[in-house]
């Protein structure tokens, strides 16, 4: 078997991606340069102008770090939306920079926890409950409200996510279902490591903790001992 299958955004280019994603974070990575340029302006050179040299060294010193910066974001947001499976390995990112071969697997539990308190409790807003109907009013108001419920719900669905326990102690926590194509990726995940996969699994405290600590798609490193 050689069958590969890719989950991906639909009809969006990843150097778009890139490009659009480091264009908009950039800006974010400026504001603590012009801040340092607005702080020697007013309280060194006060009403004189500054000297170009340095206009020119504090205009590097904030587009450099935001440039970087917004590399940095586009590649750890990005990567974490395409995904290859083939019989061999798992890889991560439109380029295929991060491989994990299905070897190195320990163990796939099926189901991960609520992501985070807010999550938790959109999955227990239940029709006809009182938190339920609170939501299902403020969702008319606020309609994101209810795509966010929506993925909330579908996110609790045992099978929409996987937490993979690598033989070194890391773990890649999945959560697919959203992206074209991700549902049958982790279900053929699932079958080509069918001798490996735990149906039922209670997570410890610790290991809840160790979960908080990464975003989902984002690989845990094995604990430090």
């Amino acid at each position: 078997m050689n069958d590969e299958i890719i989950a991906k955004p639909a009809n969006i280019k990843p150097v778009f991606s890139y490009a659009l994603t480091v264009a908009l974070v950039t800006p974010i990575g400026i504001v603590p340069g012009m801040l340092l340029m607005l702080f020697i302006k007013f309280n060194i050179y006060h009403d004189q102008p500054l000297p170009l040299f340095l206009t020119i060294l504090l205009l590097l010193a904030a587009l450099v770090p935001g440039f970087l910066f917004g590399l940095w974001f586009a590649r750890k947001s990005i990567d974490k939306l395409y995904w290859q499976l083939t019989d061999t390995e798992l890889s991560r990112g439109p380029y295929r920079r991060q491989k994990f071969p299905l070897a190195s697997i320990d163990k796939i539990i099926v189901g991960l926890p609520p992501a985070n308190a807010v999550v938790k409790m959109l999955q227990q807003a239940k029709p006809g409950t009182a938190l339920g109907t609170s939501v299902d009013v403020l969702s008319t108001v606020q309609p994101g409200l209810n795509m966010v419920k929506n993925l909330s719900l579908a996110s609790a669905m045992k099978g929409n996510s996987l937490l993979i326990c690598f033989k070194d102690g890391s773990w890649l926590p999945l959560r697919l279902f959203a992206l074209p194509n991700g549902r049958a990726l982790m279900d053929e995940l699932r079958e080509r490591c069918k001798d490996r996969v735990v149906e039922s699994y209670t997570f410890s405290r610790e290991e809840l903790r160790r979960l908080r600590r990464r975003d989902t798609n984002e690989l845990i490193p094995p604990p430090k001992k």
